[in-house]
């Protein structure tokens, strides 16, 4: 009798956890600065077609938050779908086999290794909620091959068959405030200046990305228009400036973006025009 005393308890307390763990987060609402709830900002994205949940790749908090946003939608019955920068387009099928309980965990790992560097235990609860609750992942990213391509020898060395999931004639903005930032990151990476032509294939690669990934979100919620994509991509992809942009380009899909504090990016140094919303902890 203890023991079913002690079960019962169990079972209540984790039906009556909340739903989120990041309620005692601050979240900041970029467009009037204010703090709000995690339970609030919930329930202003809900209403989008899209949301970017921006990730640190390694950091095993920013995969939580993601999951949390994925839990608190999922609990208002909203219709989702989850759109991955860790797959590529041409490994969809290992995704809607996942989904659907064809495959065990260990042959999936191969599947995910092959697309994906970082850990899969950082990642691996968002996959298992989405594949007990039946929630569809999508493929979001560009096969390697093409942006190692545009890397190497610029976007009009891709054949029309390699441009077919692409919006036309792709380039990347030198002149624009956000490139500084790509720039950073180029020289970390590659040691090399950032300019001339080197630099502007890769600009040109990162371009192709974002454009790749808004075109499948895009063509995606066209076949399904009664269901909301959550997006989880890096930073730099997830920002405004990036995939969000070359949606709003090809797209007429309402989106929002949420956005955890990076030491490159904080709130200080980041307005409206960056993130919808902006999670510290």
């Amino acid at each position: 009798m203890l023991n079913a005393i002690r079960l019962i308890f169990i079972l209540v307390y984790y039906v009556a956890l909340p739903v989120n763990s990041f309620a005692g987060e601050v979240v900041t609402r970029m467009s009037d600065r204010q703090a709000i709830s995690f339970a609030q900002m919930i329930t202003e994205t809900a209403g989008s077609d899209i949301i970017f949940v921006a990730e640190t790749h390694d950091n095993k908090k920013s995969h939580e938050m993601q999951l949390d946003i994925i839990r608190s939608l999922w609990a208002k019955k909203t219709p989702l779908a989850i759109g991955l920068e860790m797959f590529q387009t041409d490994s969809q099928k290992q995704l809607d086999d996942w989904i659907e309980g064809k495959v065990t965990e260990q042959d999936f790992k191969t599947a995910y290794t092959k697309n994906w560097s970082y850990d899969w235990s950082l990642y691996r609860d968002i996959f298992v909620f989405a594949r007990d609750n039946h929630i569809p992942m999508l493929a979001i990213n560009v096969p390697k091959a093409i942006v190692s391509k545009v890397a190497r020898q610029g976007f009009a060395s891709l054949t029309p068959e390699e441009q077919k999931n692409l919006p036309s004639a792709v380039t990347c903005d030198l002149n624009k405030s956000q490139t500084e930032s790509l720039k950073n990151t180029f020289q970390a990476v590659f040691k090399h200046e950032a300019n001339g032509k080197i630099f502007a294939n890769f600009c040109a690669a990162q371009a192709v990305r974002n454009s790749g990934m808004a075109m499948t979100i895009a063509n995606y919620q066209k076949r399904h228009p009664g269901r909301k994509l959550v997006a989880l991509a890096g930073t730099w992809h997830a920002v405004k400036h990036g995939v969000p942009e070359s949606l709003a380009s090809i797209s007429s899909l309402g989106f929002k973006v949420i956005l955890a504090a990076i030491p490159e990016l904080g709130l200080k140094d980041t307005t409206s025009a960056i993130t919808d919303y902006m999670i510290e902890w």
